[in-house]
């Protein structure tokens, strides 16, 4: 019987793979460098050829090439290294003593294998200076003599670098600016849906009917009033991101004082609201989703109820919560995403504060649902102005 394959057999095509993607994938990245610290090469290889001519009418551009081409490619290598420190040290305000401290070094190791790569690239082309002298007696002299040069083209790589990175956060910023917009639109949309749900505007009629049927004027106006100031609120409150807690909550009053005439005795809400928090920032519309999906899920499933709505502060965060004793939620529930108003406050709060902020859904022990919001406490006052 013939043996079996032995596993570094098996294993060979793989392994040759892997090296030659790793190099197909190095050469993607340093072809373009190449080609770019071409440019300089060429034009320094033309001067030198032109200079060269007066003293030396048989000076050929080869040689020029020789001597002038190797030492422009050699930043091709050293580009991506620094880049690579150039965005883990940045020289910005409050930061540039340390990077500093870091790039001078870096300066230095680059320029030495530089300064050999330039000898003997002279010496091949057959520059009588550099073949007469041993590099260790003219090494500190070529130090000295590209130091200006080189501390130019490590700050120009920099500076390019830093731009790329600048022009990249401008864009990602514009592209969470524009995503935060899109998210304010829809929560503002599905407020606006939520308020003109046909359940809700019929059940919003019907009570009215009823209270002009016992006559109660005060009550069917008050109720028409809350309706249309809701409304005009909803479509007023456009293009703000954030805004005072009070204003969120002057929104969030309109909405529960129709749901309370709706629900007459079966709702009950009460507030529990630090007057410190009223001048906090919090998202636009961030409440309302969280209310009406009490309301909905939870007491509208046991018929009867009650929402409490507190906000404080502790320290430098602004907590809130919205709590009923509903029956909870059902084991199936998607505690990442659940329905689409949970979903919208869950994506605009990870756009606007990143992991700066705590969002949770979760069972009380006595029952209900505990919606708890945790973020950054920030007055009013210290927003930027509105565009």
């Amino acid at each position: 019987m013939r043996p079996a394959l032995s596993s570094p057999a098996v294993t060979r095509p793989e392994t040759t793979g892997s090296v030659l993607s790793l190099l197909r994938g190095l050469a993607r990245q340093v072809l373009p460098l190449v080609l770019l610290w071409a440019v300089p090469g060429l034009i320094s290889s033309i001067q030198t050829y032109f200079y060269a001519q007066p003293k030396d009418p048989t000076y050929p551009l080869s040689r020029a090439l020789l001597m002038q081409m190797p030492h422009w490619e050699y930043w091709a290598l050293t580009t991506p290294l620094v880049l690579a420190l150039g965005r883990r040290f940045r020289l910005e305000r409050g930061t540039w003593p340390r990077s500093l401290a870091v790039h001078l070094p870096a300066l230095v190791a680059v320029m030495v294998p530089h300064v050999i790569v330039i000898y003997f690239a002279s010496r091949a082309a057959g520059e009588q200076w550099y073949l007469d002298n041993a590099l260790g007696q003219i090494f500190p002299r070529m130090m000295g003599k590209f130091i200006v040069i080189d501390s130019l083209v490590y700050g120009g790589i920099l500076a390019v670098g830093l731009a790329i990175e600048y022009h990249r956060r401008y864009r990602e910023g514009e592209l969470t600016q524009s995503q935060l917009e899109t998210r304010l639109a829809h929560a503002q949309l599905e407020a606006l849906r939520a308020q003109l749900h046909p359940h809700f505007l019929f059940n919003t009629l019907n009570a009215i009917s009823v209270l002009v049927r016992k006559q109660d004027t005060a009550g069917s106006i008050r109720m028409l009033t809350g309706v249309s100031e809701l409304l005009r609120m909803a479509l007023n409150n456009t293009g703000r991101q954030r805004v005072p807690l009070h204003e969120d909550l002057d929104f969030l009053e309109r909405y529960l004082d129709i749901e309370q005439t709706r629900f007459q005795d079966r709702l009950q809400v009460t507030r529990s609201i630090d007057p410190v928090t009223l001048g906090a920032l919090v998202p636009n519309l961030i409440l309302q989703p969280l209310v009406e999906n009490a309301i909905k899920h939870g007491l509208a499933r046991s018929g009867a109820g009650h929402v409490e709505l507190r906000a404080s502060r502790q320290g430098d965060r602004l907590v809130m919560e919205v709590l009923d004793d509903g029956p909870g939620l059902s084991p199936g529930w998607n505690t990442a995403n659940g329905c689409i108003g949970v979903a919208n406050v869950r994506a605009r709060l990870d756009q606007l504060y990143g992991g700066r902020h705590v969002f949770t859904l979760e069972n009380r022990p006595t029952g209900g649902v505990r919606a708890l919001l945790e973020l950054p406490f920030q007055p009013a006052s210290s927003e930027e102005p509105t565009p």
